[in-house]
């Protein structure tokens, strides 16, 4: 009875270990698989990158209605309009990569009516080398000019504070807008603009 008891065991044992190594494997393979997607840019981007880079121009705005806090929330008055003049504005390739840069690391959401951010500079500063974005200071307007090939990017911009912000040095706001470039040699100044006319929707201001 006691050599089965041993041999019932020794089997118990030896099956959860064989068991562990496998998943073990299997999990180390799985984020092998995972870090590939986030690695450097491939050929293919690489080519994109560098390819030929034409003029591409607009302006950047968040039209939103002026608010100021109350007792029991925040009023609405009337229409406000941010732009990003004198501050600076970044034009981001829509990469695997930088989508989890944005996600993970700055904790963005991506979504397609864009997002309206307080200004922390947690929220702004990208957090590895910056190869292949372009950076530049919009001017009167909330105007931008990038040189960049056809294809589909995330514009990132200080903008103005809203009105009911306190004063200060250093007021800004963040915003995060995903673009669709083409036309080449004959394309048109894109406006983006966060539509903030809704009281919640669809671009919500987050703290």
């Amino acid at each position: 009875m006691g050599s089965l008891i041993k041999a019932v065991v020794g089997l118990a044992v030896s099956i959860p270990l064989t068991g562990c190594l496998t998943l073990a494997a299997y999990q180390r393979a799985a984020e092998d698989r995972a870090a590939d997607q986030f690695r450097e840019p491939g050929p293919a981007e690489q080519a994109w990158f560098e390819g030929e880079a034409f003029p591409l121009s607009g302006a950047l705005s968040v039209i939103t209605h002026q608010t100021r806090p109350i007792s029991d929330g925040m009023a609405r008055g009337p229409k406000e309009i941010l732009t990003c003049e004198g501050r600076a504005i970044r034009l981001i390739p829509d990469t695997p990569r930088n989508r989890w840069l944005l996600t993970v690391r700055l904790g963005w959401p991506l979504k397609t009516e864009g997002v309206w951010r307080s200004g922390f500079q947690a929220h702004w500063d990208w957090p590895e080398p910056a190869t292949f974005i372009r950076d530049g200071v919009c001017s009167a307007g909330g105007a931008f000019r990038f040189d960049a090939p056809d294809g589909r990017y995330f514009l990132m911009a200080k903008v103005a504070a809203p009105a009911y912000e306190m004063p200060g040095a250093d007021d800004y706001d963040i915003v995060l807008k995903p673009i669709a470039v083409d036309g080449g040699t004959a394309r048109r100044p894109i406006d983006v603009v966060l539509d903030g006319d809704s009281w919640l929707e669809p671009v919500l201001r987050q703290g």
